[in-house]
């Protein structure tokens, strides 16, 4: 790493300018995508139904996880060309990871379009009715996968350059036209799920033209694509684990989905799946600073990287937990507003229980960004195989024992354990646990709230005081530079100068 890229990683901090643009930029890229989902979602359920629609997240769960077929390339990608500054280098690595992909991708859609009839014919819980709609929805589900494994090196490269704006607009672009040209094409009268299928294929299609086009500018292009075997080894040894972490992770993530889908059908799967996907929206703070710091961990050695790590986390603990008291104390109120007070009884147990696993995880995607970022992508997955059979027989037996509510409670469990595990791995545990206890007691106040059926006229300045306390603690928490610089920008709003900062 050049002396000048040191000089400018060592003065990051989460609360300088850089990385606080940046990770605004990643939000709102993540931000935009939510609000088409809120409006298509009732649109969806209103028109195609429960059932169907039960159908519909299935196959793209099952595509959520063949997307793994990228051998990890696109963090692979991201953590080499980030220390890369020779353009000829950095397009060496880039074209050698894209073919790569590309080939895995097609690998991939194969398997899945031969596994695909398999488990809608056999395993899933399907109406007859329907079950020849999902065979027909098969072979457009496998030609989406080879677009998601060159989705990954694209972002990867855009991650590198830090063109986090560029990033972003293509990301939006397919995220949007996969969950709007499906409706658009039931508006038109095609509401078969091979349809479906097919016209999020376009709108993930039109996402990749985009992003393209825009790494095409950022990184930019030198010569003609050619892999080089020098890359292959260092991107495969880098992108091995990786992948495998890559394979195992949506494993972990579906099996929840799977489980339910075979032993209580496709209407519980909607019934979980709708506030899975709401309330991981909270997540979507931690992955944009995750991902806004991870070029600056690449670059980053020794003190400086470990000061980013331990601000970063109690950063984001301070941050995120008034936004995990709100969501918790408004969830069943939203819920019976979105889509009826019904589903919002069956839907808000979860969706609450969902909430404390991701306030407890939330914080470790700093530290799970950290450890490839520093050359050590094998030890979060290590641990991710060591648990997959205690989470699998964990998640089997709550499943059977509280339904949906079980499924939501194993998955908080498990995000409980990685959570740990990746500040155990990265020397953090103190730094996380002082955070984390400071905050515990609003969280849990919120918690027990919302769970418990209360008059309105008590629940209103009960959840008020609880948030204004997770408020207070929270400022207490943040870094002291990030004290100053909001004290900055409040006393900047209120100066009759302040436009000319």
């Amino acid at each position: 790493m050049s002396s000048k890229r040191a000089t400018e990683t060592a003065g990051d901090t989460p609360s300088s300018p850089r990385i606080a643009h940046s990770t605004l930029i990643n939000l709102s890229g993540l931000l935009v995508p939510t609000i088409v989902g809120l409006v298509t979602v009732p649109w969806y359920l209103r028109l195609i139904g429960e059932v169907r629609y039960g159908v519909l997240l299935l196959a793209f769960t099952l595509l959520g996880y063949f997307g793994a077929f990228d051998l990890g390339l696109g963090r692979a990608v991201a953590q080499r060309i980030a220390r890369q500054e020779d353009r000829a280098e950095r397009n060496r690595t880039f074209w050698t990871a894209f073919i790569l992909s590309a080939g895995m991708g097609v690998l991939g859609g194969i398997i899945l379009y031969f596994l695909g009839h398999w488990l809608f014919a056999e395993i899933f819980q399907i109406p007859a009715a329907l079950r020849g709609e999902a065979q027909k929805a098969i072979p457009w589900l496998a030609a989406i996968v080879p677009l998601i494994a060159l989705i990954s090196v694209l972002a990867g490269t855009l991650e590198a350059r830090q063109a986090f704006l560029s990033l972003n607009v293509s990301q939006i672009i397919g995220v949007i036209g996969l969950q709007t040209f499906p409706l658009l094409s039931v508006v038109l009268g095609h509401g078969s799920i091979a349809t479906l299928v097919a016209a999020a294929l376009a709108g993930r299609l039109l996402g990749v033209l985009v992003m393209f086009w825009l790494t095409a500018l950022r990184l930019p292009f030198l010569g003609w694509p050619q892999p080089q075997r020098s890359e292959i080894g260092p991107l495969l040894r880098f992108g091995g684990w990786v992948s495998v972490s890559g394979a195992v992770i949506p494993l972990l993530t579906i099996l929840d989905r799977i489980l339910i889908g075979a032993r209580l059908g496709a209407a519980a799967v909607t019934a979980y799946t709708v506030p899975f996907n709401l309330t991981q929206r909270l997540t979507y703070l931690p992955y944009a600073l995750s991902t806004t710091l991870f070029p600056r961990f690449s670059q980053a050695q020794g003190e400086d990287a470990k000061r980013l790590l331990r601000q970063a986390v109690i950063a984001l603990t301070a941050i995120q937990t008034p936004f995990i008291v709100l969501a918790i104390l408004l969830m069943h109120p939203f819920l019976i507003l979105w889509i009826g007070a019904d589903l919002a009884a069956k839907m808000a147990p979860v969706a609450i229980i969902l909430l404390l696993g991701i306030w407890i995880n939330g914080p470790a995607y700093i530290p799970y960004a950290y450890m490839p970022a520093q050359g050590r992508p094998d030890l979060m997955t290590k641990f991710y195989l060591t648990e997959l059979v205690p989470f699998l027989l964990i998640l089997w037996a709550l499943i059977a024992w509280l339904g949906i509510v079980g499924a939501a409670l194993a998955w908080a469990i498990r995000s409980s354990a990685d959570a740990i595990f990746c500040f155990v791995a990265t020397g953090t545990t103190k730094t996380y646990g002082r955070a984390i206890s400071l905050t515990l007691i609003p969280v849990i106040a919120a918690a027990l709230i919302a769970s418990v059926a209360l008059p309105a006229s008590l629940v209103i300045p009960m959840g008020g005081a609880i948030l204004a306390v997770s408020l207070g603690t929270s400022y207490y928490l943040l870094p002291v530079a990030l004290r100053v610089r909001m004290t900055f920008w409040r006393k900047s709003a209120l100066s009759p100068h302040s436009s000319e900062w």
